[in-house]
This record gives C-alpha cells, structure tokens and sequence, in this order.
C-alpha cells in the first residue's frame, strides 16, 4: 500500500527533475550549427577588416547565444504552463490516486498556480521579445558580415562599422522596450 501512496508524487519528482535536466542539454548544444559561414568570411576578410570582421563576428555569437536561451526560457514557461494546466485536469480525473482526495486536489491546485506563474512570468518578463530582438540582431549582423566581402568594402569601413552600431542600438532598445522589432535591418546602400 505505501508505494502506490508515493507513486504519483513521484512520478512528478523525476518529471520535475527530468524537464530541467533536457533543457539544460537543450540550452547548451542548441545553435552551434548556426553561423558557420561567418567563421569563412572572419578568415577571408582582406586584413584591413579583419578587427571589423572579428567585432561582427563576436556580436553575432552573442546575440544568437542569447536567442537560443531566450527561446528556451519563452518556450520552456509557454509549454510548461501548457502542461501544468492539463496536468492539473488530469489529477482531478484520475482515479489512482484512490482514496486520498485531499492530496489529489493539492496537487491539482500546485499544478494550476505553477502554471498560472510561469505564464505571467513570460508576460512580465517579456521573454518572447528578448528573444525576437536577440534573433533579429543576428540575423542582421549575419547579412552585414557579408558586406565585407565586396570589393569596395573598405572604401566603406565607416558605413559598415556605423550600421553595426544601429543594429547593436536597436537590439538594446528592443529589449528595455519591449518594441516590437522592425524589419531585419539590411546593409545601408552608398
């Protein structure tokens, strides 16, 4: 009798030990196919751009890092809410848990306020648009990094270097502001 007593709440030990344990794998592996090209154009920069190259290329890394991660905690808090709300439900209906109603609607109840946190935490937090400004940003640094390869590229080394600073500008005050973010930047024209 004593196991089937502590068998869904552990059940919902390791499923609390194991979703966070995936995410941390998730959030270190994920990303790292992204931006391969830019290595490329970091080693085929005619030297005179290659500090310009290396700024582009570092800004990227981490403005894609952090919309990897970004990314995991938005959709981490979205589906987690998802599936502590259903969870919930499904405490309620469930008849194994026998005899012990009590520790039944607690747990529904824990469900339903966990859930209900971490969907306000993603409002609050604005976890989407810190994600959507990271991705834009290095989305747009990417195209960028390609200017360097034309042949008038350094003819126009102030240009680019400024365009970096508008896409850097434009990151930060997406993510105070929780701006919507505007079209990928592209390269200004000469």
């Amino acid at each position: 009798m004593k196991q089937n007593r502590w068998r869904p709440g552990l059940v919902l030990l390791i499923v609390l030990v194991a979703v966070p344990l995936a995410g941390w794998l998730i959030w270190n592996n994920l990303g790292q196919t992204r931006g391969v090209a830019l290595g490329h154009i970091v080693g085929q920069t005619p030297a005179p751009l290659a500090g310009l190259a290396e700024l582009i290329s570092g800004a990227y890394h981490e403005y894609r890092a952090n919309a990897v991660r970004w990314s995991f905690v938005y959709f981490g808090c979205l589906f987690g809410s998802a599936f502590l709300s259903a969870l919930a439900g499904v405490i309620l209906k469930l008849e194994s848990f026998g005899r012990n109603e009590k520790r039944q609607r607690d747990l529904a109840a824990l469900s339903a306020a966990l859930a209900a946190l971490l969907i306000t935490l993603t409002s609050i937090g604005a976890f989407e648009q810190k994600w959507r400004a990271n991705r834009h940003a290095a989305d747009a640094l990417e195209a960028l990094s390609f200017e360097l390869l034309k042949p008038d590229a350094q003819g126009r080394q102030a240009r680019i270097l400024a365009d970096v600073q508008r896409i850097v500008t434009e990151r930060g005050n997406q993510v105070l502001t929780a701006a919507p973010p505007a079209t990928p930047a592209q390269p200004a024209a000469d």
